[in-house]
């Protein structure tokens, strides 16, 4: 526990070992107590100490969740860490109260997950691109000879190492996202000219003839990661083309209502969502339910958008079709959220 000045007024012996207190530490500045080490974020960033959650709850704030680095002594302890602002009823803040948890080996695993992932997804890809490299020259060498029926399952194999390709980085991408690694390059973003661009750019890997497109009227502007984005889209397309019909139409409707981007992603013939913005998800499980059945890519775009500060849902189901959603804030991450 923490008064107003930052001075440690109790702490069990479990937080005492954790943040390597000393005889005299209780009644000392938690400053004076961290300066003793050094302070580091899940990018493996030194974190200043006036980041340390309980200094940030003595300004007011709420933390919850935070994963912190404390390195001391050739080891480094990671530890989750909470923070409240102990409120008197006038208003005035007296203190803060953390609590925190050792995740060291929790973190340790994570890392060992991080770092198979990595090499398996570079041992897959060597052979991969070769397939695919052979592939391509296979595929000419037959358009020469005039061999249709096998140049149709040459470029059979060719998509199917591209989609193989796009797993892979999916992979790599989940694991990045939920180790905290994954750091957004935020800047102003027009909607009504990235998007066109988007499906422009990926017209040689999606089928983009097939998407109708519906823009807003007037200009929308929010703050996003331009990369990000454009993965969230593409995944959602991608979902799309592959569930509905062959040759059947996709429609990317985009629209604007109560301070947010709403983007709906249709299956054509299946679960049509209406003209209107479309409303959020009305429970946590109506959230919960969008990776079913829907693989990797829908799980990524989820905790991409979750980081712009907005929410992913699905409306319906893939047996029968469904629409997908996704809204952002027109503010950008933190504003309003």
């Amino acid at each position: 526990m923490l008064a107003a000045d930052g001075v440690v007024t109790s702490a069990n012996q479990k937080a005492k070992s954790m943040l390597g207190f000393v005889s005299g530490d209780i009644g000392q500045s938690i400053r004076k107590i961290l300066a003793r080490a050094m302070i580091a974020g899940t990018d493996g960033m030194p974190l200043p100490v006036e980041h340390w959650p309980g200094l940030r709850a003595l300004r007011g704030e709420t933390v919850h969740d935070l994963d912190v680095g404390i390195h001391r002594d050739g080891r480094t302890l990671w530890l989750s860490t909470c923070a409240v602002p102990i409120v008197l009823a006038g208003g005035a803040r007296s203190g803060a109260v953390v609590t925190l948890s050792d995740v060291t080996m929790l973190r340790t695993l994570e890392q060992h997950h991080e770092q198979l992932i990595r090499l398996v997804s570079h041992d897959i890809r060597n052979p991969l691109t070769s397939v695919h490299l052979n592939a391509q020259l296979l595929q000419k060498a037959l358009a020469e000879q005039g061999l249709e029926k096998e140049q149709r399952l040459a470029s059979m194999v060719i998509a199917a190492a591209r989609r193989l390709d796009a797993m892979i980085e999916e992979l790599v991408d989940s694991s990045r996202v939920r180790s905290g690694q994954l750091r957004l390059e935020l800047r102003p973003v027009a909607i009504e000219r990235l998007v066109p661009e988007i499906l422009a750019r990926n017209s040689s890997t999606l089928d983009t003839s097939r998407v109708r497109l519906a823009l807003p009227g007037g200009p929308v502007r929010i703050t996003a990661d331009v990369a990000r984005l454009e993965r969230v889209l593409t995944s959602l397309l991608l979902i799309a083309l592959r569930e509905c019909a062959d040759g059947a139409e996709v429609a990317l409707r985009v629209a604007v209502a109560d301070d947010e981007v709403r983007f709906a992603v249709v299956v054509p013939g299946r679960a049509h969502a209406s003209e209107e913005p479309p409303s959020p998800p009305s429970s946590q499980f109506a959230q919960s339910r969008t990776d079913r059945g829907y693989g990797l890519g829908l799980f990524i775009a989820r905790m991409l958008v979750e980081r712009h500060g907005g929410r992913l849902w699905v409306e319906g189901s893939p047996d029968r079709g469904a629409t997908l959603h996704f809204a952002l804030p027109l503010g950008g991450p933190g504003n309003g959220n």
